[in-house]
Parts: C-alpha cells; sequence; structure tokens
C-alpha cells in the first residue's frame, strides 16, 4: 500500500465557485490488473465506498479511488493514522499529516463558507506536498492558482 498509494488533494478551477477553486481531497491505490483483489479489498475495508476502475491509458492498471471528505475522514484517516503513518518514512509521514490536517478544516468549514484567505492558506499547504519534485507534478503553478483565486476577470 505505501509504495502504490497516494493521498492525494487536487485543485480545481470552476468560475461558478465563490473562490472559484476547490480542494478536491481522494486516497487512490494503483495495481496491475493482477491485483484486483487486493483493489477489491481496499474497497471492502472502506466500507464498500470507493470504485476499481481502469487508469486512464492503461488498459493493464487499476485504480481504486476513494473520494470526498467525510469518507477519507471516517475510513482512510484512521487506517493511516494505526497501519501507515507510524511505520512511514518522516517524508511520507508529514504527507500524511498534511492531508490530515487539510481533511479536517475542510470537514469543518463543510457547514460553513470558508474564507479566501483561510483556502488561500489551505492551498499554499497542499502545494508543499511535492517540494522535491517527487511523484506527479502540478498543472499550474501555485502562483496561477492564486492570480485566478484574486483577479475575477481571469
Amino acid at each position: 500500500m505505501e509504495g502504490e498509494g497516494a493521498l492525494v488533494i487536487s485543485i480545481v478551477k470552476n468560475a461558478k465557485l465563490t473562490h472559484r477553486v476547490a480542494l478536491q481531497p481522494e486516497f487512490n491505490v494503483v495495481q496491475h490488473t493482477n491485483g484486483l483483489e487486493i483493489l477489491h479489498s481496499f474497497k471492502i475495508l472502506f466500507g464498500n465506498k470507493g470504485t476499481v476502475l481502469k487508469k486512464s491509458g492503461s488498459d493493464n492498471v487499476l485504480v481504486y479511488s476513494l473520494k470526498g471528505t467525510k469518507n477519507l475522514k471516517k475510513y482512510v484517516l484512521p487506517f493511516f493514522a494505526k497501519y501507515v503513518a507510524v511505520f512511514s518514512s518522516k517524508y511520507k509521514s508529514e504527507i500524511f499529516n498534511t492531508f490530515n490536517f487539510v481533511i479536517n478544516k475542510l470537514d469543518e468549514n463543510h457547514h460553513k463558507a470558508t474564507s479566501k484567505e483561510d483556502l488561500i492558506e489551505l492551498i499554499k499547504l497542499v502545494y508543499t506536498y511535492n517540494p522535491e519534485g517527487k511523484g506527479k507534478q502540478r498543472k499550474r503553478t501555485l502562483e496561477e492558482i492564486l492570480d485566478y483565486i484574486n483577479d475575477p476577470n481571469q
């Protein structure tokens, strides 16, 4: 799980939103098709929530994905805290701690509007996830996202 799993927070542009962007957290695990049972075991472990689908652009790779702040808080955070983070490298533990913090902030703000300042602070924190360029690079720079939030003419 540690090598094939990821705690992801996407930043999605949507001009209809108050601050024009949303944070979309997700947990996923990638396996070759011969690891289908492993992916379904995650689905069972996490209350039969989430999906197992083919990875885009690859017929032989499958992805288990669990989205949504409530699902992540209920299933993924406790699992990671108990079985993964305590045995992980410092780098992975820091990613978990950041993910945990963001999920809890998003959950707290679920019933009230998130201020622009709070959203910007969370976005800056999310951008610290990948400081050495490990893994997939973000589509947009932090500056591009901040400009988009602050300039309604973009």
